[in-house]
């Protein structure tokens, strides 16, 4: 597979088109621009770029539920692995044939993850899961992960790491971390092996000095700091996300620096970087 170490005008521009095939399913008026015609390969307005900084922009969905992969195990048998934060990961290799997506837990606290072709788990302080969504030749267009600390804030209320998988734009995949719904957790994506490739890091909680117009609580804790209008880049909450992580979209149409083109095989979701 290719990585491209250069900026946008410096690959050559195929017609893949990263939201074919998006899937929509789960919850409405989630996400922000999978199928956004400016962050497409084949549109002919690729946004500005920054190393490898591409633009699939984000998806349309999130889906509270999860699905069912055939393949979403850690060491083979879905159980947390607890080499702990940067330790030894065994569940997934470079060359083995399958995009896998680990999710790890930086967090002090125990957390729950969710997300698209997977089955959702429970990670304690330190723990890993690997899950399976795919081979690498296969597109796998607009997938999104997300966690959340005790109560789940419910669709609209979380961070999100979103990918498309193989695409045919020289077998590019396309990755960014969402806020542009809202913040619940701090986050990182990290293309697996691919060092020339940029990691995006969004390291800081952004809850205690949440807008007041954004503040979500259950139980009586602050869980997530959404944003009543995700197309607004000059609402309160949009400014408070691009100026808490310019790694991650703020708002609906945030695709210039947030969203980063990698030709990976398997990628690291950490919680708590």
């Amino acid at each position: 597979m290719l990585a491209c170490a250069l900026s946008w005008v410096g690959c050559s521009q195929g017609n893949g088109d990263a939201a074919d095939g998006a899937d929509t399913s789960g919850e409405s008026g989630s996400g922000s621009s999978a199928s956004s015609a400016s962050a497409n390969p084949g549109s002919g307005s690729p946004p500005t770029t920054d190393g490898m900084s591409g633009g699939a922009g984000e998806a349309d969905s999130e889906s509270d539920s999860g699905r069912d992969s055939d393949s979403d195990s850690d060491s083979g048998n879905g159980s947390a692995d607890s080499a702990g934060v940067g330790g030894e990961i065994r569940c997934r290799a470079k060359g083995d044939g399958k995009s896998t997506v680990t999710f790890i837990n930086g967090c002090d606290e125990p957390l729950s993850f969710r997300g698209s072709l997977i089955d959702g788990g429970e990670l304690g302080p330190g723990e890993h899961m690997c899950r399976d969504v795919g081979d690498t030749e296969t597109s796998i267009p607009a997938i999104r992960y997300w966690g959340f600390i005790g109560p789940d804030p419910g669709g609209e209320k979380h961070t999100l790491a979103e990918l498309t998988l193989n695409t045919d734009f020289n077998d590019f995949d396309w990755y960014n971390i969402s806020h542009v719904d809202a913040h619940n957790l701090p986050m990182q994506i990290i293309p697996f092996g691919m060092d020339e490739c940029r990691t995006l890091t969004c390291a800081d909680s952004l809850l205690e000095d949440c807008p007041a117009e954004g503040q979500f609580s259950l139980e009586g804790q602050l869980v997530s700091c959404f944003s009543p209008d995700r197309d607004d880049p000059d609402s309160p909450d949009a400014q408070y996300f691009e100026a808490g992580c310019a790694d991650a979209y703020s708002w609906s149409g945030d695709d210039q620096e947030s969203v980063v083109a990698c030709a990976a095989e398997d990628f690291d979701v950490v919680f708590c970087p």
